[in-house]
């Protein structure tokens, strides 16, 4: 039996069993009691811990971790935000688990290194008591010592069994978060794969909407350019004629020697032979007032004969382009089922909307427009000399102010899936004209379907004008179109309707008198319609 029984027993079973509960939790079984104790292996030169110096019995007690109650938070199935949120709360709670179960191992790892201090302690105390002289004094020592050991140890064995439940505690947690974990990730995959669904069908149904647009588009027609822009375009054109008329030829003296050599004259411009006839050139030798509505005659005749014509497809397009388009447009017609008219001026308008972005088509028709102005300046630079002085910027002056207005108005009415005519001589429908069989007679009922110029005064007749009236209502002789009528055809008939009526220059056979004021003039009124007396005198 050995001299010191208390320094040479071990320490007790239960410090074993405890290791084989730490077994447990941490999942790692220890070779030995002594591999449990000493995680980190001992050296003959390694410092001790401070933690042998003190007094086992001094040290706090460690008091039982609390764990929080843990709820399961309701997840709204009906709202996929809610359950991304509580998935991350989930996982959030997982991690603090794992974190206090670190913590955990960390501080039964420290306690470790207690109870291996402990021990190197104990053996110093054995060495100690084999050297000292008085025995009893050292088993006295050694005794206490061993007294505050196992209550420290009884504490270590409180504060191991505290951790165990609390381990127990945390991976019925762990579980609980798992199972929850696993349930949020089925809905998730459901949410998501109804949400690929869903997906899906707006993908459908974007193409649907899609091809519904199409499918309206096809069917609604082009953009149409109303009547009211042509006849406004129309109106500003020949309003813009005169007033360059007025502006530039104001001086037209030497006009009439140039008429009267026209037909001589081998320097003449073809264009003013092909124009004017003997009898405006007779005209203007009776009327020197009439020479504006002869240049304004000049004028609109060109721009109706090059640009504003019914046979010119689209002004600047070149004849292969227009050879082609016609032929397409014939084609039209014969597929089936039968295109009507009105598909195939859709088509039209649509092409020639396409051609005129293009930019070399542009450049063309600004290259064709400057050969008209050009043409055009010339032969009124023969008539008035006077404005070859102006050089290069006259003639830009006319096509800016001309020439580029008619080529726009020209290209809008071939957009257009309406079909618009400009009739440049005098048009025959009314009852009046054609009940006497002369197209060059102007009648009085003629003043409400023309605008009607007196070429001797240059006014405008109206209603109320007083004139000299025959008894088959006629009032003077036609003598030329200073601004065409416009109409617009009627698909489902051949006329028409007037957009912007005529203006027509007339020679009346007795000049207009002038009204006469007061009310007893109102008799002598009488005679103008129809009656054989004098005229009243003013």
């Amino acid at each position: 039996m050995p001299d010191h029984p208390y320094v040479e027993s071990s320490e007790p079973e239960s410090f074993y069993r405890d290791a084989n509960a730490i077994k447990g939790m941490t999942g790692h079984p220890p070779s030995s009691p002594s591999s449990w104790v000493h995680v980190i292996p001992e050296e003959k030169d390694a410092p001790t811990r401070e933690t042998s110096k003190e007094d086992p019995s001094t040290r706090p007690v460690v008091p039982p971790r609390t764990q929080k109650p843990q709820t399961r938070a309701s997840i709204d199935d009906s709202d996929p935000k809610n359950l991304r949120t509580e998935h991350r709360n989930l996982k959030k709670e997982y991690e603090d688990a794992r974190q206090e179960l670190r913590t955990a191992w960390r501080e039964n790892r420290e306690q470790s290194l207690e109870l291996r201090d402990l021990k190197k302690q104990n053996a110093h105390l054995k060495e100690s008591l084999h050297t000292q002289a008085d025995p009893k004094s050292y088993k006295d020592q050694i005794m206490s010592d061993r007294r505050k050991f196992y209550e420290q140890f009884d504490l270590f064995e409180d504060h191991i069994a505290n951790l165990r439940h609390q381990l127990e505690k945390t991976k019925l947690h762990m579980d609980q978060l798992t199972f929850q974990t696993r349930e949020a990730n089925e809905e998730k995959a459901a949410y998501e794969t109804k949400l690929q669904n869903l997906q899906k069908q707006n993908t459908r149904l974007n193409e649907d909407l899609t091809e519904c647009r199409d499918d309206i588009l096809r069917l609604q027609p082009p953009s149409q350019i109303p009547d009211s822009k042509i006849a406004e375009e129309y109106s500003s054109l020949y309003q813009q004629i005169a007033s360059w008329v007025d502006d530039e030829a104001d001086d037209t003296q030497s006009m009439e020697a140039r008429m009267a050599d026209l037909a001589t004259d081998k320097e003449a411009p073809e264009l003013l032979k092909a124009y004017l006839d003997p009898d405006l050139i007779r005209l203007t030798k009776k009327y020197s007032d009439a020479e504006p509505l002869v240049l304004r005659y000049i004028i609109q005749l060109h721009l109706h004969r090059i640009i504003l014509a019914d046979d010119i497809y689209l002004f600047g397009l070149d004849e292969h382009n227009i050879t082609m388009l016609r032929s397409v447009e014939h084609a039209m017609d014969a597929l089936e089922p039968k295109r009507d008219t009105l598909t195939i001026q859709r088509w039209r308008s649509e092409t020639l909307q396409a051609l005129a972005k293009i930019d070399g088509f542009q450049s063309e028709q600004q290259r064709q427009a400057t050969i008209v102005s050009k043409e055009l300046w010339a032969a009124l630079t023969y008539l008035l000399p006077e404005l070859a002085t102006d050089g290069e910027s006259g003639w830009k002056r006319l096509h800016e102010t001309i020439t580029t207005p008619a080529v726009r108005l020209a290209t809008n009415m071939r957009f257009s899936t309406s079909c618009y005519r400009i009739i440049a001589h005098l048009p025959r429908n009314s009852s009046s004209s054609s009940s006497h069989g002369n197209n060059n007679v102007i009648y009085h009922p003629d003043i409400q379907r023309y605008t009607i110029l007196d070429v001797a005064t240059q006014k405008v007749l109206r209603q109320d004008s007083v004139l000299k009236i025959a008894e088959d209502g006629r009032i003077g002789e036609y003598v030329m179109v200073v601004q065409p009528l416009l109409l617009r055809m009627q698909r489902d008939s051949h006329g028409g309707i007037a957009l912007c009526k005529p203006t027509v220059a007339v020679k009346l056979d007795e000049p207009m008198a002038k009204k006469a004021k007061g009310v007893r003039a109102l008799g002598a009124l009488s005679s103008w319609f129809g009656g054989e007396q004098e005229p009243a005198r003013s």
